[in-house]
């Protein structure tokens, strides 16, 4: 007998496709255009064709609420995340199920607003070294890339906090293997026909060495704290603590890697690319900026010291990060895979669909936001903020498997952004190309080539 389910007929195809890729190579040329130009065509909801899978693309918030937190327990996540899992192993952004609660449990604690309020004299401290480095560009006047710079500043941050010891000296080592590894996954994503990690081709054994470099720096770390004997008020200790309830068995070395590399990876990719991008909205919008610039001017001469406690009183700063990850959100797209024949919109979606939500396009559409291609930090004014759909609005994802670091991001984004603005501005030099790239995250493809100017 047939269901209500079975009778619905999928989701529309474009027209628009290769006759062997399908959609495929739209994707890898230009995603975030591709699936603008396909919403306005064919609506909220339709089918992708890509060889061997198939995609559902859902760009309302209707259907994103649906698919991450009403029927969250009929999905899994996507494919994207399957090519993941192969870098990252079974950590939390990969993981399924019981093991997955069982893991969130483990590291919720980490991230408690105890451990924030600890943190943020380390934040504030590795802001205000950065800070100093920062002076010589000022001092020379010369352009520098602000990327890898913020990706220096939150590898160490990350790493203090799960490690409690920092990464400076192989910073660059670590952010390099990032990038490559996130070029990779995309890669691999766009790529219809893919021979096995385990087959030697250049593009494989460029991945494999790349992630032997981030295993190794990680190993050292855990092997260096087993051998310590001393269990410090991190995060890897608290995982190397924890002990299975039924066994009483520990974590091995290769599960501690697998979560704290996620959270290494996780926790300082998605923070550099959104700072990144705030500093180069700010220079392309002074009012806003000067309104910031005068927030933190009033805070500081009224005797205000950063801390914990006081750095929620910089709302404009606060606002400022919010639309900058509006604008640029440095997860640009979600996706789940359903684990049963399910139905959206009207739609029948097949068992084992990858269903994509634009995030990027619903923090663009007219629907939702009044000039979405304007950057405004007003529109999340404390009066405001409430009132935003968190389906609409939602660089953090959302549902049950929302990003367990927000609160951590936030925290350190803010620090970051109050310690360097009081004492530079930041102007892009002259004729530098600001182009996105639609990878794993949402980074700008050339860098971004800035001066910083003293106040």
């Amino acid at each position: 007998m047939e269901t209500a389910t079975a009778k619905k007929t999928a989701p529309p195809f474009p027209k628009e496709r290769h006759w062997l890729f399908g959609n495929a190579t739209m994707l890898r040329n230009d995603a975030i255009g591709m699936v603008k130009s396909m919403i306005k065509g064919y609506g909220n909801i339709f089918s992708l064709s890509v060889p061997f899978n198939k995609v559902v693309i859902a760009s309302n918030p209707e259907y994103a609420r649906y698919v991450l937190q009403d029927n969250s327990k009929n999905y899994r996540k996507s494919l994207a995340y399957d090519l993941l899992r192969a870098l990252l192993g079974l950590g939390l952004l990969t993981s399924e199920g019981d093991f997955w609660k069982q893991q969130r449990k483990l590291a919720q604690p980490a991230f408690h607003k105890r451990k924030l309020d600890e943190w943020t004299e380390m934040m504030v401290e590795r802001s205000q070294h950065t800070a100093d480095r920062i002076r010589k560009y000022a001092d020379s006047g010369e352009a520098f890339d602000v990327l890898p710079t913020m990706t220096t500043l939150t590898l160490d941050i990350i790493s203090k906090a799960i490690f409690s010891t920092g990464v400076e000296e192989k910073a660059k080592v670590v952010g390099d293997q990032i990038t490559l590894l996130n070029e990779y996954t995309i890669r691999k994503l766009h790529t219809p026909f893919r021979l096995p990690d385990s087959f030697p081709t250049p593009f494989n054994i460029r991945q494999r060495k790349a992630l032997e470099k981030l295993d190794n720096i990680v190993y050292e770390i855990i092997d260096h704290r087993r051998a310590e004997g001393v269990s410090k008020d991190d995060l890897l200790s608290m995982l190397i603590d924890a002990k299975d309830e039924e066994t009483g068995e520990g974590m091995s070395n290769q599960q501690l890697r697998d979560e704290v590399m996620t959270i290494f990876i996780a926790g300082n990719e998605t923070s550099s690319n959104a700072l990144t991008w705030t500093l180069y909205l700010l220079s392309q919008n002074p009012d806003a900026e000067q309104k910031m610039l005068d927030e933190i001017d009033a805070k500081f001469n009224s005797g205000v010291e950063l801390n914990y406690k006081t750095v929620g009183e910089f709302h404009y700063v606060r606002q400022v990060i919010e639309e900058s990850m509006r604008v640029y959100p440095p997860v640009w797209t979600i996706g789940r895979r359903n684990l049963e024949d399910d139905e959206i919109g009207g739609y029948r979606i097949e068992k084992n669909t990858n269903v994509l939500i634009p995030i990027i396009y619903l923090h663009h559409s007219e629907r939702f936001w009044e000039e979405p291609e304007t950057f405004k930090p007003e529109r999340f004014a404390p009066e405001k903020r409430n009132n935003i759909d968190r389906f609409v609005y939602f660089p953090f994802g959302g549902g049950p498997r929302m990003c367990i670091g927000n609160n951590f991001a936030m925290l350190e984004m803010e620090i970051i952004l109050i310690t360097l603005y009081r004492e530079f501005i930041f102007k892009l030099k002259e004729g530098f190309k600001v182009e996105p790239e639609p990878l794993v995250t949402l980074r700008p493809k050339y860098g971004m080539m800035m001066k910083a100017v003293k106040r």
